[in-house]
């Protein structure tokens, strides 16, 4: 039978090494995968194989971990590709995104172009899931949407995605109601929405109308919420109360999140419980500016955390690589986690995936979908803090980077 492909000669983590309590490593065993419609069928010891005569893959004894998620970023807006330049001056956020049209507009790639430049450069890093906010406002209609999911047209069997219907201006400010509505009407996943305090002046209404075409498109929410003091603490309260009131645990984020650094005390420890309790999510870019939230307390109050590369070349930034693994390193940098077992932790900021190692057991499983990298690290924990390059990238069961 030539129906499946095997994976043979991979390693995947399944211990940790540690003498007189101190964790020095992690162990691994060999094994070989079978991959069949996308999905993994069977893992069984390498020493055990025997040739039946289907295809085969060497996995050149390569680490073997979770795919990578893209959890916030602007397909719409990257430069890459276009010749340097540093972003123009702007005196304020308004400004900046008032002539960032006309400045992504006159660039000499199209937005398609530029996209998918973007995409691959992720791929090559090992992304295989994208979350990306797309601009719907009276200024640009639905045209920045219709061009990304153009270009994501030519990535089937190749990536999954979700995409945010994202007021940029303002869902208030730029009357962006219509825009977002019709956006989702077309089958975007996610609404979003940014500063509904300082931007829109009206934080009660600008989530009322957040909400209301949550509720009727029954789609999650992920609002950036930049604002710090009364501004950010008040959107955070109010989000909570949102979230309560319309009974949708689980299916709201908040993208940025600075003003988590304002609560204090008593306040602090209940607001954060509550984020927990109520499934809201954090999704930070791991800005290194001071403003970046309390991420690892958060972590510790049980709340869900993801990264996203955010800006990657655009009108907003000239930094950003495309590389996730560049943002954990960033984050573990940060938060000082030095230690084996916090490094091997780390890892499920940009997979999802819980990634504790347990005696014996490993995150690998049957029934998977095929969908993992080879890295040539001795671990997970070397994996992010030396940010190995990825050998191999596969997206249920197909090879969609390699090097």
């Amino acid at each position: 039978m030539r129906d499946s492909t095997w994976l043979r000669n991979v390693r995947v983590e399944n211990d940790y090494l540690e003498k007189e309590g101190f964790t020095y490593g992690s162990k691994s065993e060999t094994v070989d995968i079978e991959i069949k419609n996308g999905k993994i069928s069977d893992i069984i010891a390498h020493q055990n194989f025997r040739p039946d005569g289907n295809n085969e893959i060497d996995g050149k004894n390569y680490l073997i971990l979770p795919t990578l998620r893209e959890m916030h970023c602007h397909l719409d807006k990257s430069k890459l590709g276009v010749p340097w330049k540093p972003i123009t001056p702007a005196n304020n956020n308004v400004e900046r995104f008032t002539s960032e049209i006309d400045e992504l507009d006159n660039l000499s790639l199209s937005l398609k172009e530029r996209a998918k430049n973007l995409i691959e450069t992720e791929i090559s890093n090992g992304v295989t899931f994208f979350r990306s906010h797309i601009d719907v406002h009276p200024k640009v209609g639905q045209r920045y949407l219709e061009g990304v999911l153009e270009t994501l047209e030519e990535y089937q069997g190749q990536l999954d995605y979700e995409l945010v219907a994202f007021p940029q201006h303002g869902m208030l400010r730029s009357n962006a109601y219509d825009d977002v509505k019709k956006a989702l009407e077309s089958g975007v996943q996610i609404i979003g929405g940014v500063d509904p305090s300082s931007l829109d002046g009206d934080l009660e209404r600008s989530l009322s109308q957040t909400f209301e075409l949550a509720i009727q498109f029954n789609v999650p929410i992920d609002i950036h919420v930049h604002d710090r003091g009364e501004h950010g603490t008040e959107t955070v309260k109010k989000l909570i109360e949102y979230t309560k009131q319309s009974n949708w645990q689980g299916k709201v984020a908040i993208s940025h999140a600075f003003g988590l650094n304002d609560f204090v005390g008593e306040e602090r420890e209940m607001v954060f419980s509550e984020l927990a309790e109520l499934g809201i999510s954090v999704i930070s870019s791991v800005p290194i500016n001071g403003r970046i939230p309390p991420l690892e307390e958060l972590r510790t109050a049980g709340v869900n955390v993801n990264l996203g590369c955010d800006n990657v070349y655009d009108s907003w930034s000239p930094f950003g690589t495309g590389n996730i693994l560049e943002k954990l390193n960033r984050y573990a940098e940060i938060h000082r986690l030095t230690t084996q077992e916090a490094l091997t932790d780390s890892l499920a900021l940009i997979t999802g995936k819980p990634f504790n190692l347990e005696k014996g057991k490993t995150w690998l499983k049957k029934d998977m979908d095929a969908s993992f990298l080879l890295v040539d690290s001795s671990s997970a924990a070397e994996f992010v803090a030396r940010q190995s390059p990825v050998k191999f990238s596969f997206y249920k069961g197909t090879v969609v980077h390699s090097l």
